[in-house]
């Protein structure tokens, strides 16, 4: 596929959220689901990062969609300001979005 200067507005990425379980051996309960980010080109990646907002301030601008969030009953969770802003209280959540906007944001993504 050959690389196209002119870029989309967004891009997407899978997100894996790394949560502490209730097991007897400790071990870690992990869940995916896709995020859309806002691109931003370098110098506004540059600007963000030199900004030095909180994370949670900066994904509640970066994140404008996702996929494959449940609430508890099993139903898919629409996008919106609700849900993002209560998405955004959960630690594990914002590191696994920042994560993935960073990793899709400089290249480092890859195909498995």
């Amino acid at each position: 596929m050959p690389y196209v200067l002119t870029r989309r507005t967004t891009f997407t990425m899978q997100v894996t959220v790394s949560e502490p379980g209730n097991s007897a051996d400790g071990s870690i309960d992990e869940f995916t689901f896709v995020a859309e980010f806002k691109r931003y080109d370098g110098d506004q990646i540059e600007a963000l990062l030199k900004e030095n907002k909180p994370v949670r301030a900066a994904l509640q601008d970066l994140l404008v969609g996702w996929s494959g969030l449940h609430d508890e009953n099993g139903r898919e969770l629409p996008f919106n300001d609700s849900y993002r802003d209560a998405l955004l209280k959960i630690p594990p959540a914002v590191v696994g979005l920042w994560t993935a906007f960073l990793q899709g944001s400089s290249g480092a993504a890859r195909k498995n």
